[in-house]
């Protein structure tokens, strides 16, 4: 006897999620046993239901998709699979699958959306449970993630290419400064919570500065050293007010 699976649903949208359970009716297996439109309740609602397989939204209005699952990711002892869904470019749809998850385009297409399915009941049955897995904890495989714009656009970048995160206070948003020379600009609801989410390497030092520690060679009168290419950067200062933490949690004498 086939096995059937518990679907939840959370996305701001109210007729986005009822276009996907109308999807979801011509796939008997799968059954919509909660929906929620905001975060608090859908974190609420995945605790409840348990489901097999979670529909999220990338963007809600309280937080990211991402953000959400970094929650709760500790709370998840069952086999969840997740699929993202968005209304951005469907060229970075096809790149974002080769990640931890699945991810379905606005408005969906039928062909897509059997994709979608068909590789969940693969995965379901052969790979390990998603939050068991230790790529789950920085979301991608090659340890990249996955930021939205200012512009609406999403865009992938890789934790190595990342020498420290810069808070423009005249914009009030965080840029991210890479090793190619590129300030890459995130959308102002980021937040330096969310951005050392992504990965145990990205450390707060200033509350404007938040610095991959891979490039940290030492800190000198307050000033961070950075090894190359940002070795002739000054800027990323150590404020006291992280300076005892980061001594505590990376000083071995």
């Amino acid at each position: 006897m086939s096995a059937f699976f518990k679907v939840a649903i959370i996305d701001d949208e109210p007729e986005s999620a009822r276009a996907l359970i109308e999807q979801l009716k011509t796939f008997p297996r799968f059954h919509v046993d909660g929906v929620a439109h905001d975060a608090t309740s859908g974190i609420s609602m995945i605790k409840r239901v348990q489901p097999d397989l979670l529909f999220l939204d990338v963007e809600l209005p309280e937080m990211y998709g991402m953000e959400l699952l970094g929650e709760i990711k500790n709370d998840i002892k069952w086999n969840m699979r997740v699929v993202f869904y968005t209304a951005h470019d469907k060229y970075m749809i096809n790149a974002l699958r080769n990640s931890a998850f699945d991810f379905l385009l606005k408005p969906i297409d039928r062909k897509e959306f059997e994709i979608v399915i068909s590789r969940f009941l693969v995965d379901y049955e052969t790979k390990p449970a998603l939050f068991e897995r230790e790529d789950i904890v920085n979301i991608h495989k090659d340890s990249s993630f996955m930021v939205l714009l200012p512009t609406g656009e999403m865009r992938m970048i890789k934790t190595a290419d990342v020498g420290f995160f810069r808070y423009a206070s005249d914009r009030k948003i965080w840029e991210a400064v890479l090793t190619t020379g590129e300030n890459v600009s995130l959308r102002r609801n980021v937040s330096a919570e969310f951005l050392c989410a992504f990965d145990k390497k990205f450390i707060q030092v200033h509350k404007s500065y938040i610095v991959n520690m891979d490039f940290l060679v030492m800190i000198h009168d307050s000033n961070c050293v950075l090894c190359p290419p940002f070795e002739d950067c000054t800027e990323v200062v150590v404020s006291r007010k992280y300076k005892k933490g980061l001594m505590e949690q990376f000083c071995i004498f």
